[in-house]
């Protein structure tokens, strides 16, 4: 449901309220503002955890619920330090990492009943080369515009988890540098490496897709 209100001509119409209205009627258990909410910003937020779960459409739903879940539970904790939707997404992010290192371990479990089988690790290769990304750069124009395929998701998840998130984050969510900073708790510098090193690394896995 929308939150509405009556126009000059008594009709009710929709209207758009700014997230900080919102979270003042979900703190007082408005269920209008705690559906609006979930309209905004649930497509994106299945989005983020789309790609965080390598294109597992059923886990992503399950965590971005998740994620609603623990965002409506801790709203009156939000004290507007930064935007609604960058306070909401790093819930969204977090529940997702949280998710798949759950997964992992019930994995190991798993793989304990099956001799000769070994999960095989990300590469944790650290690269010695300074960045070199501004703002507005986007880590992406170094690849070939193709679309991306599943062997361009499987050469991320080789990344480590930092360096995979703020790639995801930049390239697919089209978020500015200081935007993933406050998601990922990091500073901005911290954001910039992680892209410099992740684009290092993809250039090389995906080297007949880079732009020469």
């Amino acid at each position: 449901m929308t939150i509405r209100e009556v126009n000059s001509k008594g009709k009710d119409s929709p209207i758009s309220l700014k997230d900080e209205e919102l979270v003042a009627r979900a703190r007082e258990n408005d269920q209008w503002a705690t559906e609006e909410f979930i309209s905004r910003y649930q497509q994106k937020a299945y989005a983020i955890a789309y790609y965080l779960c390598s294109g597992d459409s059923e886990e992503a739903q399950d965590l971005t619920q998740e994620a609603f879940l623990k965002a409506f539970r801790n709203i009156k904790k939000f004290r507007g330090n930064s935007s609604f939707y960058t306070w909401f997404y790093r819930i969204v992010v977090n529940t997702c990492l949280d998710g798949r290192r759950r997964r992992r371990r019930r994995e190991r479990i798993f793989s304990l009943w099956k001799p000769g089988q070994r999960e095989e690790e990300p590469s944790q290769e650290v690269f010695e080369e300074q960045p070199d990304m501004g703002e507005d750069n986007n880590p992406m124009a170094v690849l070939s515009g193709k679309q991306l395929t599943r062997e361009v998701r499987k050469a991320l998840m080789f990344l480590p988890e930092r360096q995979r998130v703020a790639f995801q984050l930049k390239v697919f969510q089209g978020m500015s540098i200081r935007e993933i900073a406050h998601v990922m708790g990091s500073a901005e510098g911290t954001v910039k490496s992680h892209l410099f090193r992740a684009t290092h690394s993809l250039r090389t896995v995906l080297k007949d897709w880079v732009v020469r």
